[in-house]
């Protein structure tokens, strides 16, 4: 079966997954509260509502949580961009944390391509509480991987 991918992401937002999830999400089930809502070329959100499995003991998310769910969602915004899905990976990723998240509190998380030639990218990723409050923002640098071989054991 051949797609696009945005074709694929329109898929995942409408939770008819035609390929298998990374086994990060699998495993920690990510995918079960944090809902892809908005596809667009470029573009992708979703709304999350973590539990407290995703948090440290004083009750707010874990920071390197939000670190993974950026790169994920900027993984997904480039792959919208995409006619043929190929490999890409984060060169870098930097993030700010604005004000901490608890379990419990609706976020949205936004991603977008602020940039992207044949073979780099720059990426965007908002993480807003209710009334709009920023609550974090993630810059990622990706390159494409196009050509290379998928990690021994990989699928």
């Amino acid at each position: 079966m051949t797609m696009s991918g945005l074709a694929l992401a329109e898929a995942i937002r409408d939770r008819t997954f035609p390929t298998p999830l990374p086994p990060w999400v699998e495993r920690m089930e990510v995918h079960k509260e944090n809902l892809v809502d908005l596809v667009e070329r470029g573009r992708v959100a979703s709304i999350w509502t973590p539990g407290r499995q995703f948090t440290v003991p004083d009750g707010y998310v874990q920071g390197g949580l939000l670190a993974a769910l950026a790169d994920g969602g900027q993984a997904l915004a480039l792959l919208t961009t995409q006619e043929m899905i190929e490999p890409w990976v984060t060169i870098d990723l930097h993030i700010r944390f604005v004000r901490p998240i608890k379990a419990g509190e609706t976020v949205r998380i936004e991603s977008r391509v602020v940039s992207r030639t044949g073979a780099s990218a720059i990426i965007e990723t908002t993480f807003t509480l209710v009334e709009e409050r920023m609550a974090a923002i993630a810059t990622g640098g990706w390159r494409s991987a196009a050509g290379r071989r998928a990690a021994p054991g990989a699928t």
